[in-house]
């Protein structure tokens, strides 16, 4: 019988820990996601994302380039010698 609850609280107390392991990653993870949804500087492989950065600061760094959208519709970005290139 005393066997029997031990592993019932062992398992509980288990379990309490693995689900606020997830709660902390989880949060973790969506601040580190709304952090680089704010800052369209910082990179990001996330092509949805992308694109709402583009609408909300008409710039956008994604995998490495920074894309721009111009006042008149275009997307493009830099090369390395200084030219616009449009998309």
């Amino acid at each position: 019988m005393l066997a029997y609850l031990l592993t019932t609280l062992l398992t509980v107390l288990c379990l309490v820990f693995v689900v606020s392991t997830f709660i902390v990653f989880y949060k973790s993870y969506k601040n580190k996601y709304e952090f680089i949804e704010r800052k369209p500087s910082l990179e990001t492989k996330d092509y949805e994302q992308h694109v709402r950065r583009l609408n909300n600061f008409r710039s956008s760094n994604y995998k490495g380039i920074t894309y721009y959208f111009s006042k008149k519709g275009g997307l493009y970005y830099y090369s390395k010698d200084n030219v616009r290139i449009y998309i």
